[in-house]
């Protein structure tokens, strides 16, 4: 990971789950990485929970890349949701309409 990144991870597992703990601000700088990085998730579970407790902004690429994966996901037959976004990325989420949508898991 970048020294110089605004956002870091965490990567849990429990048994063929995995959980992408975020913290921190995400943009366009970063929005590539977690692209790939829930990319790994996802083939390597049937289970991948992104948790946003932690993450104090994010833009249009970010909720891009969201999307993408919940995509990836539901195209391989694996779950995919968003849980417990902070208070100022859960308006983002709702206003741009992708709210209910990623955080209700998808298979």
């Amino acid at each position: 990971m970048n020294p110089d990144s605004t956002w870091q991870y965490e990567v849990r597992t429990d048994g063929d789950a995995r959980t992408i703990v975020l913290s921190g601000e995400i943009d366009i700088n970063g929005a590539g990485e977690l692209h790939r990085l829930l990319e790994q998730a996802i083939n390597a579970a049937n289970e991948v929970k992104v948790d946003l407790a932690e993450v104090t902004f994010i833009d249009s690429t970010v909720i891009t890349a969201l999307v993408t994966s919940q995509n990836l996901a539901r195209a391989a037959g694996r779950r995919f949701a968003v849980v417990n976004p902070e208070a100022q990325v859960h308006r983002v989420l709702a206003v741009t309409g992708v709210l209910q949508a990623l955080t209700t898991e998808t298979r």
